[in-house]
């Protein structure tokens, strides 16, 4: 264990600790231990042999998103900000322990305290990290509806969650690492950023916390239309600055479940269905009037994380690509004839 007086730099932003994403090999443990941004680490190897350790990792305003993969047993004693939180998610049940607590299936491990904590991980161990600013997500946990402890995340502890959010969240953290990975998405873009920082607070809440019976639900359907009405209102008031589902809660004051109950009653849609597709129109006309240069402009622009994601939805929607859609309105804009100058203006004498 480390001394206790042992002073700790810790960054004070994620601004100051790493660029939007990151990528890490490394051959020895005390080396990979020092790649994960934001984190006082001390790791042992345990197992023998060569080690092989894999980071990646992605930043957005008030949320970090990494995976981690080690090859051999590990000690690990880390310390994270105390003004943030972390949920650990590891690929399988492999054994992990955090405290001495084996995670069983479906668990979530957290910590939240900004004190020192122990894991010990297996051979082949592949974990998913999420670490949040208590602020956002506390603000989201409000926002959305969805009741959450923040003292009951902070003791380094291990949460038991429903097998099939655990997956979806497992299934969704791969997806985003992987195409930032690749190259398929729009990191560099602050919108695009701004709607995945959203998408991972929403997914992460699904697995931590239980919607609250807010009482909106029994409200009749002219209620239901007016909240419709209000939202579409204020999503046309700022055609460029489509809001998340998050946000459009927090708006009309209301939470997630109501507002899905109230579209799927009036227009027979989801919020993130009906928002989506108002992004995809916006986008479309970026491209056709050449305010976005490129599709990948236009994609983040309008929120759009993933690249092949944004092409696949748009051609669903458009029956045609993005590429195409940005090909001809060049065209048009090539082939339209020069406008004749100006006359100049009689003026009386």
């Amino acid at each position: 264990m480390r001394p206790p007086s042992e002073p700790l730099d810790l960054p004070s932003s994620s601004a100051e600790s790493a660029t939007a994403m990151r990528w890490t090999r490394s051959d020895d443990v005390v080396a990979h231990a020092a790649n994960l941004s934001g984190w006082q680490q001390q790791y042992d190897q345990l197992s023998g042999g060569a080690f092989r350790g894999e980071l990646a990792e992605v930043w957005f305003d008030e949320v970090q998103v990494f995976r981690e993969r080690t090859s051999h047993a590990v000690h690990q004693t880390c310390r994270i900000r105390p003004d943030t939180v972390w949920c650990g998610i590891t690929m399988t049940p492999d054994g992990s322990r955090i405290e001495g607590h084996v995670v069983g299936e479906g668990g979530v491990m957290v910590s939240g305290s900004g004190t020192e904590f122990e894991l010990l991980t297996p051979d082949q161990h592949d974990i998913f990290g999420i670490v949040a600013s208590r602020s956002a997500l506390q603000t989201a946990a409000h926002t959305l509806g969805r009741p959450l402890s923040l003292d009951a995340l902070s003791q380094p502890n291990w949460l038991s969650c429903d097998l099939t959010a655990h997956a979806l969240l497992r299934r969704g953290l791969a997806l985003l690492l992987g195409q930032a990975g690749n190259g398929d998405s729009c990191h560099d873009h602050a919108q695009a950023r701004r709607f995945a920082q959203a998408a991972v607070l929403d997914t992460l809440l699904s697995v931590l916390a239980a919607p609250s019976a807010d009482g909106h639900e029994g409200l009749s359907f002219d209620r239901r239309r007016r909240l419709v009405r209000q939202a579409c209102d204020r999503v046309s008031s700022q055609p460029q600055a489509i809001p998340t589902v998050p946000e459009l809660c927090e708006h009309l004051h209301v939470s997630r479940r109501t507002l899905q109950y109230a579209f799927e009653t009036v227009i027979d849609s989801s919020p993130v269905v009906y928002l989506r597709t108002l992004r995809l129109n916006a986008a479309r006309r970026d491209l056709l009037t050449g305010v976005a240069p490129s599709v990948q402009e236009a994609a983040g622009r309008h929120g759009f994380w993933s690249l092949s994601q944004f092409a696949s939805d748009y051609r669903r929607q458009f029956g045609e690509r993005p590429s195409q859609t940005l090909a001809r309105a060049r065209s048009v804009l090539s082939s339209s004839p020069p406008r004749p100058a100006a006359l100049p203006v009689p003026t009386l004498q």
